[in-house]
């Protein structure tokens, strides 16, 4: 018998659930969008960039090519593996990442924050970018606004909408 299935099976079952509980899970950001990201928040050298569930990598790299030091937070184990590899292929140098939970991470020292996360996810971040990031700061969200919080900025990037917000 040809159990074949059973692994494309699996993984639908597991996307359905995450989708469910409205948690994050791995979806790469097309190039275009990542850049346009970056190019909202106006990242410079030496800003401190940080990407939550910072995925294969993308968005840290491009920041550390525009000179700016970039923290990627990853908890799933592939995936940061994944992007440990892709730092390491793409040459630049100013890249930490972490496998840890971006709730647990304190982002006091951020310039830039980065995420392509649920809105369930946007909203539970809300109080923690309150407490952390100091005046003048950039939240920069793909595809989901921040409740409560007036944008200042926004752009189309795809088929959705990237909101820009300054602490």
């Amino acid at each position: 018998m040809n159990e074949w299935y059973i692994i494309p099976a699996f993984f639908c079952a597991w996307f359905v659930v995450k989708l469910r509980a409205e948690e994050g899970f791995f979806v790469p950001l097309p190039m275009g969008t990542v850049r346009a990201m970056l190019r909202l928040a106006k990242v410079r050298r030496g800003d401190v960039v940080y990407d939550l569930g910072s995925g294969d990598g993308r968005t840290v790299i491009e920041a550390a090519k525009l000179g700016a030091r970039a923290v990627g937070i990853e908890y799933s184990i592939p995936i940061y593996v994944l992007s440990k590899l892709r730092v390491a292929l793409s040459g630049v140098h100013d890249v930490k990442l972490l496998r840890k939970d971006f709730f647990e991470t304190k982002l006091n020292d951020a310039d830039v924050v980065t995420f392509y996360l649920t809105p369930k996810l946007a909203k539970m971040l809300k109080a923690k970018f309150e407490k952390e990031l100091r005046k003048g700061a950039r939240v920069v969200s793909a595809a989901h606004e921040i409740p409560g919080w007036k944008p200042a900025g926004k752009i189309k990037t795809g088929h959705f909408w990237t909101y820009l917000y300054v602490i």
